[in-house]
């Protein structure tokens, strides 16, 4: 008896954990609907996402896959309309900035706002602009054949790395500084770039990264640092410090064995609160190994483009409704003692259980594993409380475990 005891008390544990720390509700389970066709209320800042990698953020993908797959799965559905042609936001609009040089493509956001050369901005456009009640505006900055380690090095790698010497043409970061230079030229003349713009300003709302194939044979280390030091610049340039950060891997071929091993494994480790405790409920990694094989630019396939989109989509709406349940949260903090208090006790309450169970004998690696899920949970839930620090210490403690 007092060995079935022994075993069934975890489980207990297990099941109190599970039951005083629900998990976020996650995008995937919202239906996107056709757009209404109604513009945004222009009375109000622009939201701005800024889109940079290199050729499959530019976009590779062929239309016709992308039509067998609206025909294939409803998911997609509201990428057309009822008479099969292309749905069109009034609400999202599109500029495409090659090389932060020449406005490459622009208009309200589509499946082929891109032209005939299908990237992720349809999908992601139309979760954004279904999201917000804000007008949105998506800014590509990208170009193909581009390495984080050399040509978009953002500055704090340079520092870092001492790559400080841009007397040459092809420096250390130069595609980094004109992708910069060209959103914020872009940003500087909304009146120009954005129908019925009214002047009431804009802030940076997010980011969508995705890059990989140039970065052959890096090491995880070395490319999750260039990562980290990408989205804390990013953030800085634009004035952000806390807007969301989606990364898509790299994902042809289906797999993330071989040279780019260390490359797939840093995207997917940046978003790793135990790694990155500041990161937690604000950076995504979105696996796309199932979403299309065939080579680095996944066959042209404009299906595996769109699924890619899609899921970023999902990612960031993840991420600015955990980011502004936060915020309320706050909010009520500063203006109200007792609500600060009351969400202080709430997560003490949690991190306790989690404490009581990390401290039984003979724990599993499952078990181990859940109670650091339950540690990010809390991060994420109560993120400004002396429970979350404590909670990030006792996740770089059982880091390795």
């Amino acid at each position: 008896m007092s060995s079935q005891r022994q075993t069934r008390k975890p489980l207990a544990i297990v099941a109190l954990l599970m039951a005083s720390l629900s998990l976020p509700v996650t995008a995937d389970t919202e239906q996107l609907p056709d757009p209404d066709g109604k513009p945004a209320d222009m009375t109000k800042k622009v939201k701005v996402f800024i889109l940079s990698g290199q050729s499959n953020m530019c976009g590779m993908g062929k239309v016709d896959p992308l039509k067998g797959l609206v025909q294939a799965d409803k998911k997609y559905s509201y990428l057309v309309d009822d008479n099969g042609g292309w749905t069109q936001r009034k609400d999202a609009y599109y500029l495409y900035s090659l090389m932060g040089v020449k406005l490459y493509s622009k208009g309200w956001v589509s499946a082929t706002v891109n032209g005939n050369r299908i990237g992720p901005e349809g999908a992601i456009g139309h979760y954004m602009g279904h999201h917000l009640d804000e007008p949105v505006l998506l800014i590509k900055v990208a170009c193909g054949n581009r390495s984080l380690g050399f040509d978009v090095m953002p500055p704090t790698s340079r520092k870092r790395t001492g790559n400080t010497d841009n007397s040459k043409k092809y420096y250390h970061g130069w595609s980094y500084d004109n992708w910069v230079k060209g959103a914020k030229d872009l940003l500087s003349n909304l009146d120009k770039h954005y129908p019925g713009y009214q002047g009431k300003g804009y802030e940076v709302a997010g980011f969508f990264w995705w890059q990989g194939h140039k970065d052959k044979g890096m090491g995880q280390e070395e490319h999750e640092a260039l990562l980290k030091d990408l989205i804390n610049d990013f953030r800085t340039e634009f004035d952000a410090p806390k807007a969301p950060f989606v990364v898509a891997t790299i994902g042809f071929n289906g797999q993330n064995t071989g040279p780019w091993t260390g490359v797939f494994n840093a995207q997917m480790a940046i978003s790793d609160p135990r790694r990155h405790p500041e990161f937690a409920g604000n950076v995504s990694s979105v696996d796309i190994r199932s979403f299309g094989g065939g080579g680095y630019h996944y066959g042209d396939n404009g299906a595996t483009y769109t699924k890619v989109g899609d899921a970023m989509g999902r990612a960031m709406v993840e991420l600015l409704s955990t980011q502004a349940r936060s915020g309320k949260t706050t909010d009520k903090a500063t203006s109200n003692g007792k609500a600060n208090a009351a969400m202080e006790k709430q997560a003490s309450a949690k991190l306790q259980t989690v404490k009581r169970f990390l401290k039984r004998a003979n724990l599993t690696s499952k078990q181990k594993q859940l109670a650091r899920k339950h540690l990010e949970l809390i991060i994420k839930k109560y993120p400004d409380t002396e429970s979350a620090i404590e909670a990030r210490s006792l996740l770089e403690a059982n880091a390795g475990e």
